[in-house]
């Protein structure tokens, strides 16, 4: 991490400190006392019970604080909680997502640019098994949406295994009013893992068709090449500044749930129903990040700070991937100002000149190859050949492209011979780069002749 990046983490932990001190709220608060808990900050959150619902809390003497709905199929328990739409998660609240253009969230996701944050599902799941497959069960399901000026955060959570089809009767009538589902690894696993379930009760799976915003995918393609891990724990720290503390760790959530099966005390899973809220708050704060970038990535972060290097460069990429190529130049020509730390300059020049080549803009393309041929480090094989290529389709000059061709068989046949004959990745593509210039030439040779 450079001296850049360290400064940023402290300032916003400071600012997350700032609020941390404020007084904690006392309204509508529940009997496990988790309100101002996990180093959350910024507005009121209240637990709510549901006209025609019947408040539970008798789940371990009261640790669990809920209501019971009741349907055709039996009860299902949900615990239920508000957040203001000012709520802060990192440096950003809540409602920051309604700003984020909608055409941001098709660059991000491909999902339809007319998506509605209003009228999407934030959806977490906590299961018995990591795994999948069908003896896997979701006993904690958590939903986010917006109503009103308010952020409800529901969770359902299955007492028992004989409650499943009342829970899922009950989750699907929730599920029928949105038309976007967002998650994050919810394509491989959270939402798969309900579908089974449902196939399994023989019901009808709800959101069928809809637009699904897996935020895992966009955050691996900007942030993988400068971060360890892009799991959300990680995203939280390293992006959005928030870190949690004593956050119960993933892999033993399942035998948290198997103990409380056996023992009927619940206590030790208050911890998995904060994990859960927080994965889902911290859903909303990541969109939003993700949203304001792409939508404007050479302006200051929420943070105050400017987007690095590396993440610009990833960012190009992607808008290359969607078809945006005049904008991913712009990002390409600012990532190679910015610098990066995980990227090599010679990869960023390669990149920037690719895009200039794309856009049919040689002139600009030409200067970069020439100065990757004459680099003192070693001469570029890449470079050599695109400028072979140019000299050979775009300025007509064949004897050029002939010379540059048998430079950058020189620099090949190096290559091979360092890599050796074997048959390992590099020593096969080596191979390949001389039997492509090979060709090359005999073509190149062909042509002066006539």
């Amino acid at each position: 991490m450079d001296l850049r990046e360290r400064l940023r983490l402290l300032k916003v932990a400071a600012t997350q400190r700032d609020q941390e001190s404020r007084p904690a709220p006392t309204s509508g608060t529940g009997s496990n006392g988790l309100v101002g808990s996990g180093g959350l900050a910024g507005g009121e959150m209240t637990r709510v019970w549901p006209a025609g619902s019947d408040r539970a809390s008798a789940i371990a003497g009261g640790c669990l604080d809920g209501y019971v709905l009741r349907n055709g199929s039996g009860e299902a328990f949900c615990l239920e909680t508000r957040y203001p739409v000012e709520y802060l998660r990192g440096p950003l609240s809540l409602e920051h997502i309604f700003a984020v253009p909608g055409a941001a969230w098709e660059t991000i996701g491909r999902v339809p640019a007319t998506a509605d944050m209003r009228s999407a599902v934030f959806f977490d799941t906590e299961t018995t098994g990591l795994a999948g497959g069908t003896g896997t069960h979701a006993f904690l399901i958590g939903l986010g949406y917006f109503e009103g000026f308010d952020f409800v955060l529901k969770q359902y959570f299955l007492r028992d295994y004989p409650e499943e089809d009342a829970l899922l009767e009950a989750l699907a009538g929730d599920l029928a009013r949105f038309s976007l589902l967002v998650t994050f690894n919810g394509k491989a696993f959270d939402w798969p893992l309900m579908e089974t379930r449902y196939r399994l009760s023989r019901r009808r799976v709800p959101l069928a068709g809809i637009p699904h915003l897996d935020l895992l995918h966009p955050a691996r393609r900007v942030w993988k090449g400068r971060l360890a891990q892009c799991n959300l724990t990680n995203l939280e720290a390293q992006v959005l500044g928030v870190r949690r503390m004593g956050d119960v760790p993933g892999h033993l959530i399942p035998q948290l749930y198997f103990d409380y099966l056996r023992s009927g005390d619940a206590t030790p899973l208050l911890d998995v129903v904060l994990h859960n809220r927080l994965d889902i708050l911290s859903l909303v704060a990541l969109a939003t990040w993700l949203g304001r970038i792409v939508t404007d990535p050479l302006s200051p972060t929420a943070d105050g700070e400017l987007v690095p290097g590396d993440d610009l460069y990833a960012l190009a990429r992607l808008f290359e991937a969607r078809g945006r190529s005049d904008e991913a130049l712009v990002l390409y020509e600012a990532a190679v100002d910015r610098g990066a730390v995980a990227i090599s300059p010679r990869l960023m020049m390669q990149e920037l000149a690719r895009a200039y080549k794309r856009l049919r803009r040689h002139d600009r393309a030409l200067p970069i190859w020439e100065q990757m041929a004459g680099d003192p480090a070693g001469p570029s094989l890449h470079a050599l050949v695109e400028m072979a290529k140019y000299y050979e389709h775009v300025a007509r000059d064949i004897d050029r492209a002939h010379a540059l061709a048998h430079e950058a068989l020189a620099v090949a046949e190096r290559r091979r011979s360092i890599t050796g004959a074997g048959a390992g990745a590099y020593a096969l593509a080596a191979a390949a780069d001389v039997q492509d210039l090979q060709h090359r030439i005999s073509r190149l040779t062909r042509k002066r002749q006539r």
